[in-house]
């Protein structure tokens, strides 16, 4: 039986997602990949498939549209979430898993360990300037509120209410745990360049959606 479900939510990672795959292969784990498609234009499903994995297709646009669908399919207890761009190494996810198994429901592996290259000083101070606001709005003290990579026990994903279609993904995941009052764990992680050598897709606008986000979420009931 699958103890973990592996998830990537994926647009147009043809380069990258067979890299990411091939990571997640070569760690001993009793798991499941499952490739969440948003809508991509080039071969990512293709490349997906062809390595084995579970793929499954959002249409409608947006990396919290593709994680909700993919959140809705998984049935073992346990979930890794990983950008599929290759930048989270897979080598963390048994970190990730200790901490479950000690008694966290949630775990985010932050960024603490970045390549040369791999985020812009705005990227960064943009983090950094976020993370703290969700810690001062909550009272959690988070050290990277954008990470793409968190892992969950599956009954607490059952009782979140997620409600972001973009990039506001990770604040909603993070207010979901504090105001559901879930153990929260943080591991530090290493953070590579991207393979095409972009940096991070978020921008400023993103920035003040994400930081209105966690205002708006701190005083809903």
């Amino acid at each position: 039986m699958v103890d973990v479900t592996v998830l990537l939510p994926a647009f147009n990672e043809e380069k990258a997602i067979g890299r990411v795959i091939q990571d997640i292969k070569a760690l001993a784990l009793n798991y499941e990949i499952l490739v969440v498609d948003n809508k991509s234009t080039n071969g990512t499903e293709a490349e997906a498939t062809a390595l084995g994995a579970k793929v499954l297709y959002e249409g409608e646009k947006g990396k919290g549209n593709a994680v909700r669908t993919g959140f809705k399919h998984i049935k073992p207890p346990f979930v890794v979430m990983i950008d599929s761009d290759f930048t989270y190494p897979a080598k963390h996810i048994p970190e990730i898993m200790e901490q479950i198994e000690n008694g966290a429901d949630v775990v985010i592996g932050y960024r603490h360990k970045r390549a040369k290259g791999s985020m812009s000083f705005m990227n960064t101070i943009g983090n950094w300037g976020l993370s703290m606001l969700a810690s001062i709005l909550y009272g959690v003290r988070v050290k990277d509120v954008c990470s793409g990579m968190w892992g969950f026990r599956r009954d607490v994903l059952s009782s979140y209410k997620l409600s972001s279609g973009g990039f506001t993904l990770e604040a909603d995941l993070f207010v979901n745990t504090v105001k559901g009052k879930y153990k929260l764990a943080q591991i530090p992680i290493e953070y590579r360049a991207r393979l095409d050598g972009s940096v991070a897709k978020l921008g400023i606008k993103d920035g003040f959606k994400i930081a209105w986000f966690l205002i708006r979420g701190r005083f809903r009931r």
